[in-house]
């Protein structure tokens, strides 16, 4: 039996570790369509997200920056979805 988190639950703690206590008071809220802006997200904040992703994504940023555009990450689930995509680069 696996013990291995899902991608929602990887990038959800990954979230609520970025954004301190902010981030833990709402993390019972999260949802997939919970929008990232909705969270205190802005460009610098996305960009360290998708840094803190790399040993989820098991690959460097570098590796899969072209294949990133921020103007499509707009919920939590699109964050996910992000994440198995560039996995599965």
């Amino acid at each position: 039996m696996s013990t291995q988190a899902s991608p929602y639950d990887e990038v959800c703690r990954v979230l609520v570790a970025m954004l301190g206590e902010d981030g833990a008071a709402r993390q019972a809220g999260l949802s997939p369509s919970t929008p990232l802006r909705s969270l205190g997200m802005d460009s610098l904040k996305y960009i360290n997200l998708l840094l803190s992703l790399d040993d989820i994504i098991g690959k460097e940023l570098d590796e899969v920056a072209e294949h990133i555009d921020l103007s499509e990450i707009t919920t939590v689930g699109d964050l996910v979805a992000l994440v198995e995509r560039l996995r599965d680069l």
